[in-house]
């Protein structure tokens, strides 16, 4: 059976996202590990999207190095190329864009009739 109107998304009560495109440098610990470029899709005061070539694995703890700023999680989420980090602490967003000269949006206003993000996990690479 089909349904013959649109599902409302439903309202949550997390941090509101930007949506942002900067690149980045990511490692594992221990501190000796390689870098590796990475591109941050979205980015709340929780944590962040990114996208890479390689790809962590869920409950590893990343270390992201973005112009200074460092932000260090574990990885809740991984699809193909695409995955998430919880932050250990709050990531400082106007540290974080300060230097972008991005102009950002918010992800939950970016398609309002639908209320997700133009990035959204079934958008895959």
């Amino acid at each position: 059976m089909q349904w013959h109107w649109k599902k409302k998304a439903l309202k949550t009560s997390r941090p509101d996202r930007k949506l942002v495109s900067l690149s980045a440098s990511m490692r594992t610990p221990p501190v000796d590990g390689d870098w590796t470029q990475v591109h941050i899709l979205n980015a709340a005061i929780g944590g962040l999207q990114l996208r890479a070539d390689r790809v962590p694995s869920i409950g590893e703890t990343v270390e992201i190095v973005q112009r200074g700023l460092t932000i260090q999680g574990r990885v809740v989420r991984v699809v193909g190329r695409r995955f998430a980090i919880e932050a250990i602490e709050p990531i400082d967003l106007d540290q974080l864009l300060a230097k972008s000269d991005l102009a950002t949006k918010s992800a939950m206003t970016a398609n309002p009739g639908i209320g997700e993000s133009p990035l959204h996990w079934s958008n895959r690479d």
